[in-house]
């Protein structure tokens, strides 16, 4: 109880902390939002401009449906995706004031990127129903009740394998002076890669099967496929599984790089 009390306070805190700049995050998330749209009405052109009904071996309607999930899924994930804290803290020495606090450092920043997370998510979310309300009629429910069950899971999923991606490059900070560059490529990596930007399926082939076997196409491909239908329950059911080995094999690498940086790490005083 006092453990869940901790974590709780500690939800409430980045909150407040998000609300004192709300207008900075506000203004993020609505950039994201206008991003979609251009996005959205460019496919909507091609569409109209082409003889064919499948492009990529998306209808128009599941075009605009992935574009417009994908960039709820950025609010909640992406948005988000550097995790800053840890590299910070290691770099000004502020680590050494964390360690000696009842909850550990690493799981202090474990529960304040999922408060950012949601922050994110509900105030995307917000913005992003009048996008919606503007397409309705290009949109699509889920493919069954058990595909949108896999949906959530899903994105459960690709929220701790994208923190575990991002808080192993933090903690190179041991090592490295600045890893802002580092994480800074591997985001933008994880958005064409991820399938953020256009589905995977019109990479060409070699590109494709490359790529699927990464752990990116979690974060965004996966989800809006299960979301849409275009693989089947025995698919998704073995596609989870991996998921899982790869944020069970991050997990491991922070594990290491925790407790080997620990020991590396040295604060000086003034």
């Amino acid at each position: 109880m006092k453990y869940a009390l901790k974590i709780f306070h500690v939800l409430r805190l980045v909150l407040i902390e998000r609300l004192i700049y709300r207008v900075n995050f506000a203004l993020e998330i609505l950039s994201g939002i206008l991003s979609s749209l251009i996005i959205v009405l460019l496919w909507m052109a091609i569409f109209r401009s082409s003889d064919q009904p499948l492009i990529g071996g998306y209808t128009l309607a599941e075009m605009v449906t992935y574009l417009l999930g994908g960039g709820l899924i950025n609010s909640l994930i992406l948005t988000t995706a550097e995790n800053p804290e840890a590299s910070r803290s290691i770099q000004d020495g502020s680590l050494s004031f964390f360690l000696i606090q009842p909850l550990s450092p690493y799981w202090l920043w474990f529960f304040r990127d999922l408060g950012s997370k949601l922050f994110y998510f509900f105030l995307g979310l917000l913005g992003y129903l009048a996008v919606i309300f503007f397409f309705r009629a290009h949109l699509l429910w889920w493919a069954s009740r058990a595909h949108f069950l896999f949906f959530l899971l899903s994105l459960l999923l690709a929220s701790l394998l994208q923190f575990f991606l991002f808080e192993g490059l933090s903690l190179l900070s041991f090592w490295v002076e600045n890893t802002y560059g580092i994480r800074f490529t591997m985001r933008v990596i994880l958005e064409v890669v991820g399938g953020a930007i256009i589905p995977l399926s019109f990479f060409p082939l070699a590109l494709q099967k490359i790529f699927l076997w990464l752990p990116f196409p979690y974060v965004v491909y996966l989800p809006m496929r299960i979301y849409l239908g275009k693989i089947s329950l025995e698919e998704v059911q073995l596609e989870i599984v991996r998921e899982i080995f790869w944020i069970a094999a991050l997990a491991m690498v922070n594990l290491v790089l925790w407790r080997k940086g620990v020991h590396h790490y040295v604060s000086m005083g003034d």
